[in-house]
């Protein structure tokens, strides 16, 4: 009797996680001597099948012990010769860009200094920004330069350059936006240049007859403009001024008829009603007057 009770205590510390899906009620010795005979017979006939039971269980979860072990035991295998796989094309493309780990903090460095620049600007106002663009400008360039190099290519950095790329578009963008209706940008002359030349180039105007334009921009430093200088920084128009500073010979005609004001010298009297505060009479108007130009 003993021995039954013994059995069925050692199932229970033994196996004690199979036992919610067990289907034999644990009894007491107390309720096990309540017992008829008939009764204990059958409630040892079901210890014993379920033992039978749970030993097998015990025997398939040594089984598939053994088989994850041995499974286990691959993989990592496979992981060791996977890791020393990656790390030798890893140092083959290192080679090949002519890159070393020595190099890393330079890069890091530079990835640093790129988006410190950006989160800058990126706090700047549209006027702010703006006035800032010459250095802007040569930040983006420079970025450029260095996104050629073979440092972004590493593969530790792909991500963060790549980053960088929506950055420096978020800027250009901005940029953009911050520009205003009117502007000037600067070009330095070189050697054997001439407006026409200058006002010719894709990236002025593309047009040599506006050539014009510039000279009437930089009149006081031009005086003759078929005489411009290496290394004169000239003051380069964008879009269209809201004020006009008079010089010597002009009329409101003339100053209507120039392309960056109007293109038409019948649109005089638009000039003439902006500004009666300071003309009495429109045909007199005088050197270094700031007339206000009106735009739609």
């Amino acid at each position: 009797m003993k021995k039954i009770i013994i059995i069925a205590l050692i199932i229970l510390f033994v196996v004690p996680t199979f036992l919610q899906s067990l289907s034999v009620t644990y009894l007491s010795e107390e309720d096990y001597k309540k017992l008829k005979k008939k009764e204990r017979l059958m409630y040892w006939e079901e210890l014993e099948n379920e033992l039978v039971a749970l030993q097998q269980r015990k025997a398939d979860a040594n089984a598939d012990s053994e088989k994850f072990s041995a499974r286990i035991e691959e993989l990592g295998r496979l992981l060791n010769e996977t890791n020393s796989e990656y790390d030798n094309t890893y140092n083959e493309i290192l080679d090949f860009l002519g890159v070393s780990k020595a190099d890393f903090a330079g890069i890091q460095a530079k990835i640093k200094y790129f988006n410190n620049k950006i989160n800058n600007w990126n706090n700047l106002s549209d006027s702010e920004l703006w006035e800032t663009k010459k250095a802007v400008r040569e930040l983006i360039a420079d970025y450029n330069d260095y996104r050629e190099s073979n440092y972004t290519k590493v593969p530790d950095f792909v991500d963060e350059f790549s980053d960088l790329d929506n950055k420096i578009i978020g800027l250009e963008n901005s940029l953009e936006a911050a520009r205003p209706k009117y502007y000037e940008d600067e070009y330095t002359v070189l050697k054997g240049e001439t407006l026409s030349k200058i006002s010719g180039y894709s990236f002025i105007y593309n047009d040599i007859t506006k050539w014009p334009i510039i000279y009437r921009a930089n009149r006081d430093q031009i005086k003759d403009p078929n005489l411009i200088y290496p290394n004169q920084v000239l003051k380069i128009p964008r879009g269209l001024p809201n004020t006009w500073k008079v010089y010597k010979g002009e009329c409101l005609w003339r100053i209507a008829s120039y392309p960056e004001v109007y293109g038409n010298g019948t649109k005089w009297s638009i000039i003439y009603r902006a500004n009666q505060d300071q003309i009495k009479d429109p045909d007199l108007i005088y050197p270094n007057q700031i007339l206000e130009i009106p735009r739609d």
